[in-house]
């Protein structure tokens, strides 16, 4: 008797991949996520990017205004009070040497000049170039804040020495350098081996360039140009600034508060001193005098319109601003670029504190 082998076959296991239309489904699916999570990239780096530009104009913005109104609120300075008033002068934008600054002493009580604290100019001068067009230009004059003495004047630089003593002939000197014999002054107690300290001249114009780096970019920036060392210096202060605009505060009653804002103390335009908006009085302010009304300027009022220094995309610039007096509308400038106005007050404390009455 045979027995018939039977033959057991395990089952085999097959190892299955993805078909095709899953694979297909999950290169869709990979690709429908890095879609979205390469927009949500690029929506956080433009987001960002636009912080950055929105962040560095309004800092430009509020420093353009602090580095303007710190020197406003010093101008007029002379460093102590003479034994004889002083008259004022237009000062020479460009001047070439000591004599052109408006210092000019005399022996006669009232007739020495010092140039006008703040002023502002009506056409370009020609030691500045690259000057945006109908923006304002302010020319700023004072000495130093920091005293120094013969030994330690630079030789290039113009100093004011100021005479509080009752017996010297002149109420201030004005030169170059540090030589004792162009400083004879002396302080209060009128001895000669105490002579009166010397202090720096300051001038500056500041005004809006078309350019930060003049032939390299087209950068709108407040720039300075300052009297140093017998001649001008321009330096770039704040970038992204695009305008600048001035109104100036008349005291026109002598108390040493601005009375009447004006665009333009040269020639105030009737409707800013009409009497619906200007204080008369008895007798009436005679507004024909531009020198006149310089030296009564008691505050000023700056208006800074500042940019971005690149373009947005998908923004489209079709606001307008206001710009004071000059300027009531600037724009609509119609670009890419992102702007906004920043605007304060400040007050020529050298010359209005003289007139006030306590």
């Amino acid at each position: 008797m045979t027995m018939s082998t039977r033959t057991h076959s395990r089952p085999r296991h097959r190892n299955r991949g993805f078909t095709l239309v899953e694979l297909m489904v999950a290169i869709v699916l990979s690709l429908f996520l890095m879609i979205g999570l390469i927009s949500l990239l690029v929506s956080t780096v433009n987001s960002r990017s636009e912080l950055d530009k929105t962040g560095r104009q309004i800092e430009n913005g509020r420093y353009a205004l602090q580095l303007l109104a710190e020197d406003i609120q010093m101008a007029g300075f002379v460093g102590a009070s003479s034994s004889t008033a002083f008259s004022a002068v237009a000062p020479v934008p460009c001047p070439a040497n000591v004599a052109a600054l408006g210092y000019h002493a005399m022996t006669a009580p009232g007739t020495s000049t010092v140039p006008l604290p703040v002023y502002g100019l009506s056409s370009t001068p020609a030691c500045i170039t690259n000057v945006m067009t109908g923006t304002a230009m302010l020319v700023v004059t004072r000495v130093s804040t920091n005293a120094v003495n013969l030994a330690s004047a630079a030789a290039s630089e113009a100093y004011l020495q100021v005479s509080t003593c009752a017996t010297d002939t002149l109420p201030f000197a004005v030169a170059s350098g540090g030589a004792s014999s162009s400083y004879p002054l002396m302080q209060k107690n009128c001895l000669s081996s105490n002579p009166a300290p010397l202090r720096k001249v300051v001038q500056r114009v500041y005004f809006v360039s078309t350019c930060n780096d003049c032939g390299n970019d087209d950068i709108p920036t407040l720039k300075m140009a300052e009297y140093i060392g017998g001649g001008i210096k321009i330096t770039p202060l704040v970038e992204g600034i695009e305008n600048l605009q001035i109104d100036y505060g008349i005291d026109i009653d002598g108390n040493g508060s601005p009375d009447c804002y004006t665009s333009n103390p040269d020639s105030p335009p009737a409707a800013q001193i009409a009497p619906a908006v200007c204080p008369q009085t008895t007798p009436p302010y005679d507004w024909t005098v531009a020198l006149t009304n310089w030296a009564n300027v008691m505050a000023v009022r700056l208006h800074v319109l500042a940019r971005n220094t690149a373009g947005s995309g998908g923004w489209t610039d079709a606001r307008t601003y206001a710009m004071g007096l000059a300027t009531p509308t600037a724009g609509p400038f119609n670009d890419n670029i992102k702007r906004h106005v920043y605007s304060t007050v400040a007050r020529l404390y050298n010359s209005a504190g003289q007139r006030e009455t306590p």
